[in-house]
């Protein structure tokens, strides 16, 4: 069997032996006095070591780990330790040169007098983490308000960029060619135009731009440059409520972990007054999951009264979910197919009768955008509905074949 490790290959584990790789990962990394895991972690043997590559990897924690054992002096088989630290060199390259568009882009926009807000990675990466290059990006996220969306796009496009998507709440844009190892530095950069912030499942969801807008203001940002940025308040907030939403459909990484982690650290009395606040008793339900995901693994020091007033107001099948509910179950690390309505997920969300309608409408028939990403030809075209037609018909042909080998198995 080759050391190298193929990422784009699932790790040759059994599944529950992938999933003890993936939690352990989750208790280890978050450094902690006192941290046991030392011991299990140093027990791995090559195929574990090649296993954690992977989900490091692919849940954004790649320079997380490479620390992690630098800190602990545990012991790594040489041929992955050597492929680790290639890569997270290339990381830290990739966030670097990224860190520098997201300039250029703040810059162009300015001199046109374009308002833009980034956040997300880019924040966390430049006024956040100790060590910003720590924080691996992926794309960079820009807001921008609607009216001036036309401009930033000839802008986008005049700096080399191309389009690549349009949904409900942005476009993309890339620049560069795409390279098989995703943390290159030269891999292709995306942005991503918001005009707006929606979390949302099937109809059920939270719009948090307007909040963005107002609790941004101008502070320094990277090399040198000032920019608007999202306040601590206002960044935790968003940063949870899209972390909700990835654990909700099987997309939760360790990334979302050590976001949180490193902005709860840094908030004071006055911010959580200010968070609580902000979030109406309807909105906790997208914020206080990811807060219990990061405090179990992290074992965060949040005010009691503050994960109180979140968890009063979650529904008691979303309680119960987080409560049964480790990071291997709720991330890639899952090989259980997450395709379907999404019902599960709405039960869990959903405060009444009213809301599962809502769901039950959203699944059938999406916002025109939001079928783009199936269809992008069809979407940009008059005939776009018959894309219901067509993602209707997929998911019958998808449940027809599930109870298919049901039946056989």
């Amino acid at each position: 069997m080759s050391d190298v490790i193929d990422f784009y290959e699932r790790p040759s584990l059994p599944v529950s032996k992938l999933a003890s790789v993936t939690n352990m990962l989750a208790w280890w990394l978050p450094a902690q006095a006192g941290n046991m895991g030392d011991e299990v972690v140093a027990g791995w043997e090559m195929a574990e070591w090649k296993a954690a590559a992977w989900i490091v990897y692919w849940q954004n924690a790649l320079p997380w780990l490479v620390k992690r054992v630098r800190q602990s002096g545990v012991a790594v088989p040489a041929s992955v330790w050597e492929q680790l630290t290639e890569l997270d060199v290339g990381s830290r390259e990739r966030t670097r040169r990224m860190l520098d568009g997201c300039v250029e882009l703040l810059g162009a926009f300015r001199a046109h007098e374009i308002t833009a807000v980034p956040f997300k990675g880019a924040v966390l990466a430049a006024c956040y983490y100790p060590d910003p290059l720590e924080r691996p990006l992926a794309d960079l996220d820009l807001l921008i308000h609607p009216k001036d969306i036309p401009q930033a796009i000839q802008i986008v496009r005049d700096l080399g960029y191309r389009f690549y998507s349009r949904s409900a709440e942005d476009e993309v844009y890339l620049r560069g060619e795409r390279k098989r190892n995703v943390w290159a530095p030269d891999n292709v950069h995306p942005i991503e135009l918001h005009y707006a912030l929606r979390e949302e499942y099937a109809g059920i969801g939270y719009e948090v731009a307007d909040v963005m807008w107002e609790m941004s203001e101008e502070r320094p940002f990277w090399n040198s440059v000032s920019a608007l940025v999202p306040r601590l308040p206002a960044l935790l907030l968003h940063v949870c409520a899209h972390a909700t939403s990835d654990w909700l459909i099987q997309r939760g990484r360790l990334m979302h972990i050590g976001d949180i982690s490193l902005l709860v650290g840094q908030m004071t009395a006055t911010e959580w007054e200010e968070l609580v606040t902000t979030v109406s008793p309807q909105e906790a339900r997208f914020v206080y999951p990811a807060l219990a995901f990061a405090t179990r693994y992290a074992r965060l020091d949040l005010p009691e009264a503050v994960l109180a007033y979140f968890r009063t107001h979650c529904p008691p099948s979303l309680l119960h979910w987080i409560e049964q509910t480790e990071l291997a179950d709720t991330s890639e690390s899952n090989p259980a197919d997450r395709s379907g309505l999404g019902l599960a997920i709405a039960q869990r969300l959903s405060r009444n009768r009213l809301e599962m309608a809502r769901f039950w409408l959203r699944s059938f028939f999406p916002r025109r955008w939001n079928l783009s990403k199936r269809y992008p030809r069809l979407t940009a075209t008059p005939l776009w509905p018959l894309g219901y037609v067509l993602i209707n018909l997929d998911r019958a042909i998808h449940i027809w074949r599930k109870l298919g080998t049901r039946h056989e198995s």
